[in-house]
């Protein structure tokens, strides 16, 4: 189911584009409104981090691609890991296409895992889509003993994680609970950074958590052969860096599991998701789609984007509501099951 899913992405894009053209009059309808206006792409985390790094790179390019090319800004609205913008994104933020914000990959999820302050529905939400489709993985130093997650499931590793809600420590207790993994957790890092280093040092053994992206970029050499231990990928896709790296939806038992799994790794596939406020008029949303895919795909941005170091293999818009409206119907006792997991130590 995943990788056939994970297939249909290009072909979605490919539609978008395509609609592009469909419709000259529309076409037209668009650009004209967005002329002259102003388009201000909302980050809900502080300056200098991934997701704000990623909303500037396509600020960029951005308008290039917006019928109309009106000018963009980007604005922070920091506050509860982008709650904050997405409660505000809902209720308070211009819908007529004007408006467009990132917030974190798990928050169309974020209450249904036990997370609070949520005052939107993520289902009404106009998705643009994702410039990346996010793939961590659980590694063990080069030094351990366990080289894999069978391994794993024998003897006991120490990781690190970065605050009880983040990944590193969601996916690790997940690991544990439902699949058996002896993970014991030293939690409170202040990042990523921080937890890699304790690894380094030998205070911790691993991270089961650690962003691909990241780990490229953070530890070049470590992603070599023979530098660390990649004990298996935790998304609902593999990365093509990785085809021979088990995907953690292989260890499922039954549908039940690959449900929960599909419920927490969902995320992943959100990687840096973009969106509207709802009710925006549906020739602008393709159009806001369209110009999305097309300016992640053009030769300038490509070229910014890999002096930058930022990965980009996006997601449509389309796909990433496709996956809420899936995510969203999740059984009660699956969600029941799922916030156990992840919550228990």
């Amino acid at each position: 189911m995943f990788s056939a899913w994970n297939r249909s992405l290009g072909a979605a894009g490919l539609a978008l584009l395509l609609s592009a053209f469909a419709n000259p009059a529309a076409a037209d309808e668009v650009a004209g409104f967005y002329a002259g206006k102003q388009l201000t792409v909302y980050v809900g985390y502080s300056t200098g981090g991934g997701y704000d790094t990623y909303a500037r790179a396509l600020a960029r390019y951005y308008a290039d691609h917006v019928p109309g090319k009106p000018s963009i800004i980007v604005k922070n609205m920091p506050g509860g890991s982008s709650i904050k913008l997405a409660n505000w994104m809902y209720s308070v933020a211009p819908k007529d296409g004007t408006a467009v914000a990132t917030i974190a990959r798990g928050a169309p999820v974020h209450d249904m895992l036990g997370g609070t302050g949520v005052r939107f529905d993520p289902l009404e939400f106009t998705w643009i889509g994702s410039m990346n489709n996010e793939v961590s993985v659980c590694v063990t130093a080069a030094r351990s003993a366990v080289k894999t997650f069978a391994q794993l499931r024998q003897t006991e590793v120490v990781v690190g994680g970065q605050g009880k809600s983040s990944d590193s420590e969601v996916f690790a207790r997940f690991a544990k609970n439902l699949l058996g993994a002896r993970i014991k957790l030293i939690s409170g890092y202040p990042g990523t950074k921080e937890s890699i280093m304790a690894m380094e040092r030998g205070e911790v053994d691993g991270n089961c958590g650690w962003s691909w992206t990241s780990a490229k970029k953070l530890r070049p050499d470590w992603v070599k052969p023979g530098g660390m231990n990649i004990l298996m990928q935790m998304a609902l896709v593999k990365h093509p860096d990785l085809p021979d790296v088990p995907l953690v939806t292989e260890f499922a038992r039954n549908e039940a599991e690959k449900a929960q799994m599909e419920l927490v790794f969902s995320r992943q596939t959100m990687g840096r998701p973009f969106m509207g406020a709802p009710g925006v008029p549906q020739d602008r949303v393709a159009a806001l789609r369209t110009a999305f895919m097309t300016t992640l795909s053009s030769a300038p941005f490509k070229a910014f984007a890999g002096k930058a170091g930022l990965e980009i293999n996006p997601v449509s818009g389309e796909d990433i509501q496709t996956l809420v409206e899936r995510v969203r119907k999740t059984p009660k006792h699956v969600v029941e099951a799922t916030r156990r997991n992840i919550d228990s130590n």
